[in-house]
């Protein structure tokens, strides 16, 4: 992964490699986020092919490319959110919409739904997915200052329809620690 700064107020990520345990591939994201903002907009383009089920080198014959745009929107006292539209790893175009809590402790809690063009004849429940997301500081275990996390999703069904890959080190979660307001909270950590 390679991240880098093409100009004010805009960052870049270009990963490649094996993006996640299903794909490998190239991904590519742009964000533009003015550090005093609550505002960020977001880009991502990805191509990828499937890996082999034993999970070594080789790959399978799928491949897909697909991106989103993403308007993500802090809303004040720990509360985001985001909206994405584009094109999921089944082929199938839809749209995501996502809310998050975030406590002044690092614990987060948040919910999400996509909806997508995939017929319900086709994968049951497969054009709508839905879940709850949990991230948990690891530091809260070992109480040293860490800044790893677990993170988990949890969902009724995992279908075809609305799966996005899950690329690590995306852009808006990386820079918002270090923007107003949320570096002006955290600022009393650095004296402890």
């Amino acid at each position: 992964a390679h991240t880098f700064r093409p100009g004010k107020d805009l960052y870049g990520r270009i990963t490649a490699g094996y993006l996640e345990t299903m794909y490998g591939g190239i991904s590519t994201e742009f964000l533009w986020k003015p550090v005093h903002s609550r505002l960020a907009l977001g880009a991502e383009l990805n191509y990828v092919k499937q890996r082999d089920f034993n999970q070594l080198f080789g790959f399978k014959s799928y491949e897909v490319a697909t991106g989103h745009l993403t308007a993500y929107w802090d809303m004040g006292n720990g509360y985001y959110t985001q909206g994405s539209v584009g094109r999921y790893l089944g082929g199938d175009y839809g749209g995501t919409l996502k809310l998050e809590r975030i406590f002044k402790n690092g614990w987060r809690i948040g919910a999400y739904a996509t909806i997508t063009d995939v017929p319900f004849s086709q994968f049951g429940e497969g054009s709508f997915d839905k879940g709850l997301t949990f991230t948990v500081p690891i530091d809260h275990f070992f109480g040293t200052p860490e800044r790893r996390v677990y993170s988990t999703v949890i969902q009724p069904l995992s279908r075809d329809g609305g799966a996005r890959l899950d690329v690590q080190g995306r852009l808006y979660n990386s820079v918002r620690d270090y923007h107003q307001p949320n570096l002006a909270d955290s600022w009393g950590k650095f004296w402890r």
